[in-house]
This record gives structure tokens, sequence and C-alpha cells, in this order.
């Protein structure tokens, strides 16, 4: 085989995962648009659902929606502080939505309290730039 040939293909091997990680990134854009949009129509619309269940149902879909944002940002921006923001916004839409024992809770205001300190204080200047 030819040394230049085995390059060329080294080189499309290499190039593979980032291409796939866009492709990814079209389809989970494409899927929260239409949330956004089934948001925004939910929002409007009259239900028959009570009040409680009504807020409780808008703000799961609405953080769903920023956590899959926060996803797409991540998968093409690689730097740790895209990594940390979802691992966030996830624990806590777990304490804004879910309705956990008082231990869990604690639990998870725990991990976003090591997250926000990591980030503070364990993070280089050049965590928070992002790779392109």
């Amino acid at each position: 085989m030819n040394k230049k040939y085995i390059e060329r293909i080294h080189n499309i091997i290499l190039r593979m995962p980032s291409f796939l990680e866009k492709v990814v990134a079209v389809i989970l854009l494409i899927g929260v648009a239409y949330s956004c949009l089934q948001l925004a129509i939910h929002v409007v619309s009259l239900t028959e659902l009570a009040f409680d269940d009504y807020i409780e149902d808008i703000l799961v879909t609405a953080f769903n929606a920023v956590i899959v944002i926060e996803f797409i940002r991540m998968l093409i921006k690689h730097s740790m502080n895209t990594i940390v923001e979802v691992l966030i916004f996830a624990l806590a839409r777990g304490l804004v939505v879910e309705h956990e024992a008082p231990l869990e809770i604690l639990i998870r205001i725990v991990c976003i309290t090591i997250l926000l300190a990591c980030r503070k204080f364990l993070f280089y200047e050049k965590d928070f730039e992002e790779e392109v």
C-alpha cells in the first residue's frame, strides 16, 4: 500500500468522530426546536390539567430543552466548563421538577456545590476556552 493512501485513511478516521458529533448535534437541535414549539403551544393552550400539574409539565419540558441545548453546546465546543454546566443543569432539574426525599435533595445540593467549587478553584484559564 502507498504511504500517502494510508495517511489519507488515517486523516479520515481522525475526523470522523468530530463529524458524527456534529450530526448528532444537528439531530438533537431539530428535536429541541420541535420541543420548544410544543412548549409554546402548550403554554398558550387551555388545558384540563390542574394548575400545579400544568406548571410542572411546563417546567419539565423547559428544563429538558435547556439541558439538551447545553448538551449540544458540549458536543460542539469541547471544554470542561460546558461539561460542568450540563451536569449542573441536570442536577438542578431534579431539584426543581422532581419530588424526592430530603436526603436525595441534600445529595443533589452537595453535588452542585462540589461542581461549582471545582469550577471555581480547580479549573485553569484554558478550561474555560472552548475548542472548536
